[in-house]
């Protein structure tokens, strides 16, 4: 139980995160592929907690 709070406390904060990584993008004028970059890298930290997650609750 203790893995699945820390996996869903690691979910908000990467959503938090790809959130302000993406209200930045629409802002930005330049560095575009650096804040694109991050953005993806975020998504596939958050696919791989969801994953997770499923595993989890799957048993």
């Amino acid at each position: 139980m203790e893995l699945q709070r820390r996996l869903k406390r690691a979910l908000s904060a990467v959503e938090d995160a790809t959130s302000s990584l993406q209200n930045a993008r629409r802002k930005a004028d330049s560095g575009r592929s650096d804040i694109d970059r991050a953005i993806n890298e975020l998504d596939d930290a958050e696919t791989d907690i969801r994953r997770a997650l499923r595993e989890l609750r799957n048993g």
